[in-house]
């Protein structure tokens, strides 16, 4: 008698136990829900502001507004193209020993034996002391006024050595016109005279001329 009653009080004991572990169950199986509930309301999952509405994905600043894009200021505006600083005043430009040297079929309008008529001589004269030649406000005077700054080979009859051909054009010696030429390019800045032009003889004939009567230096 006394055993039915302790094995009925163990099923009793037995069945309030499984019930307590059914609650426990629920208990928890409702806190995972309620997380779940709670990482499905994210504010960074389906409402992320960086997703849909990221400000660099569709919309992004830098896609089809991007300023380095069709408006790329160095686009067609790009300063090394048309307006490269490097183009028109190009260093290489002025030692090209084409722009100076007497080009192929070319007849000089001037004698470097020294027979040229006064009218030629008169206006090379004119042109030597022209600024006006030039782009910095030089002319020929400037440097070679009264016999001045001459080298020692302007004593020679031309064609002869002259040590700014040699340095910037490798050109062992050089004729009177082309001495005119090497002068405009160089100190004188400017574009050289045309080929075959009246002032370019008239200045040749001049130089010759001078050159012709140089003894020497002229002491100051």
């Amino acid at each position: 008698m006394n055993f039915k009653r302790r094995f009925t009080s163990f099923k009793g004991r037995t069945a309030v136990s499984a019930l307590a572990g059914t609650l426990l169950t629920v208990s928890i199986a409702g806190a995972v829900g309620q997380a779940t509930a709670q990482c499905g309301a994210n504010p960074c999952a389906g409402k992320n502001p960086c997703a849909s509405q990221n400000p660099c994905a569709t919309s992004n600043p830098c896609a089809s507004d991007n300023p380095c894009a069709t408006s790329n200021p160095c686009a067609g505006a790009n300063p090394c193209a048309t307006k490269n600083p490097c183009a028109g005043v190009n260093p290489c430009a002025t030692k090209n020993p084409c722009a100076v040297k007497r080009p192929p079929d070319y007849m000089p309008g001037y004698s470097e034996s020294g027979n040229n008529p006064e009218e030629l001589l008169a206006r090379g004269e004119t042109l030597f002391n022209d600024t006006e030649l030039s782009s910095n406000g030089l002319a020929c005077a400037s440097c070679h006024g009264g016999d001045q700054r001459y080298q020692p080979t302007f004593e020679q009859a031309y064609p002869h050595q002259v040590a700014m051909g040699l340095d910037l054009y490798g050109m062992n010696e050089v004729h009177a016109d082309e001495m005119v030429q090497i002068c405009m390019v160089n100190p004188m800045a400017a574009d050289p005279l045309e080929w075959g032009s009246m002032d370019l003889a008239a200045l040749a004939a001049y130089v010759v001329n001078v050159q012709r009567g140089y003894s020497g230096p002229k002491e100051l």
